[in-house]
Parts: structure tokens; sequence; C-alpha cells
């Protein structure tokens, strides 16, 4: 059964998104801080059967530094933070809130902030970076039969958001992908432009791609972006259930040296999403298999 369960989980990390990167090292002149943080201020503890949990990653240089959420209790560093070195390093989230019938149950709210810190060193040089933001995210509420039905009445919403500064500074998002699955009130499909409502209640919700952006320094700029990875959910009877998911990897692509611009050396190689992906799902299916 083990074999089986990851064999799936693996076959469904590389189903999402395969994307390329390119090797090599970030220019010299330019330094990129990426960040990690389970928001204690804004994060709440599950109650009844609800339960919530969670990985952050740091990639730098190939590797990874992983920092695991039970509830609200990270094993490893919380903030996790580095400075990238190499294209395709980069910063992930993956988050999981979900209950069980037999008792009403949220899951309040699970927040989870990613910040770039970028600076351009060089006197003379412009530079612009490119950047490429993978998501999945899904949402279920359950129960049986319809709302209408037996007051079966449930609701989850996940996330992902991409703003263009930091979150204190209340940025402009420029990305979105909000899922809401509602038994009661019905669903929601939520993007930067606006929400739909798809004329469905507690259906299985799912979205997942990926979104590229860039960011020009001229020389001795700076610059910061951020995201959020959020969720929350609620069973409010005793035969219904829901089950959420958000997961974001923000990486670098590329830098191009719009002054002095040279021949690229760039040698495709599998994204560090894939990866990151793998390693979240495993955990996952781990963690399972000790339950």
């Amino acid at each position: 059964m083990r074999k089986v369960l990851r064999f799936c989980s693996i076959l469904c990390a590389f189903t999402l998104i395969a994307p390329t990167v390119t090797a090599g090292l970030i220019p010299l002149d330019i330094s990129i801080t990426g960040n990690a943080e389970l928001d204690t201020t804004n994060s709440a503890s599950p109650t009844g059967n609800a339960s919530q949990n969670a990985d952050m990653s740091l990639v730098i240089g190939g590797g990874t530094t992983l920092t695991s959420i039970a509830n609200l209790t990270p094993t490893g560093a919380n903030p996790l933070t580095g400075t990238l070195t190499d294209f395709g390093d980069g910063v992930g989230v993956s988050a999981i809130g979900s209950s069980t019938s037999g008792a009403i149950s949220k899951v309040p709210d699970f927040f989870f902030d990613i910040d770039f810190s970028l600076l351009n060193s060089s006197a003379t040089d412009t530079y612009q970076i490119f950047f490429e933001l993978a998501y999945s995210v899904s949402a279920h509420a359950q129960g049986n039969g319809t709302f209408i039905d037996n007051g079966s009445d449930a609701f989850v919403n996940a996330e992902v958001n991409l703003f263009d500064g930091p979150l204190v500074d209340s940025p402009d998002e420029i990305f979105a992908s909000d899922l809401t699955s509602d038994r009661r009130f019905g669903d929601e499909i939520g993007d930067v432009l606006g929400s739909t409502f798809p004329g469905t209640n507690g259906a299985s919700l799912s979205d997942s791609g990926t979104f590229l952006f860039d960011i020009t320094l001229a020389a001795g700029a700076s610059n910061n972006f951020s995201a959020l990875v959020r969720m929350d959910g609620g069973a409010f009877s005793n035969d219904a259930f829901f089950n959420g998911r958000s997961s974001a990897f923000i990486s670098i692509l590329s830098a191009d040296n719009l002054t002095a611009v040279q021949p690229p050396s760039q040698v495709p190689e599998p994204s560090t999403f894939i990866l990151f992906f793998i390693a979240m799902a495993l955990l996952q299916v781990k963690r399972k298999i000790n339950n």
C-alpha cells in the first residue's frame, strides 16, 4: 500500500505543471532574498475534527531546506529565509486544511507570507529579472445530499495571491487564484479581475498553473514583492466535512543585463517546482501512514 501511495503522489506531482528553468548563477550585482513565514498573528488553531498542516521550502543552489507545520507548531525555522544564488532557486509553501465528519469543525484561518527583496548593487548596469509563480489550489466542501435536503453545511476557501510590494504597504494584487466551495451559499471562483459564480454548491474545485512576471532594476535600485497563501473552512453539521489545499512556489528564472547585453548560456533542466511538489506530496503520504 505504501508503494502505491508513493507512486500516486509522485504521478500527481508530475502531472500538475512541468515548466523548465535555466541553469546558471545569479549575477553578482543582483542580491535576491526569499522568505516564507507562518503568520502566527493572523492564524488560529483548528477546532472539532479539523486539522491543518503545511510545509515551507527554501531552495538555494539546488539544495532544499524544509520547515513543517503541524497546527501552529513549526518544526524548523520560521521564518525560513535565505539569499538565492542560482537560477531555479526559490521559496514555496504547501498548506492543507481539512476535517472529517462527526463534529462541528473549523480551520478558522491558516496564513502564510512569502516575501522577496531585490537589490542591484551595480553602479552602471540595469537588469531585468524574470520570475515564475507555480501554484496549485483546490477546495471541496462535502456532506450527505444537498444542503436543502438535510442541512449539510460546510465551506472551504483556498487561495494564492501575488502582490507588487510588501503586504504591510497595502500593495496592488497582480495575480490571484481563489476558490471557495460552499454547500450553503454557493461556490465562488475569484481572480485579480473579480469573482465568478459557477452555480454549484460544494463542488470539487481546482486550479493550477504558472504565472510569469519580471522586475526591472536600475543601477543601485531595490524592490520588493510578496505573496499570500491562505485557507479557512468550516463544517457546521455533523455529517459535513471539507478539504482544501493552497500551494505556491516562486523561483527566479533568469536575469538580463540591459546595459551590457551578453550572449546567454542556458542549459534546460527540470523545474525546481516539480521537485518541490514531489517533496510535499511524499511528506503528506508519510504523515498519513504514520497516523
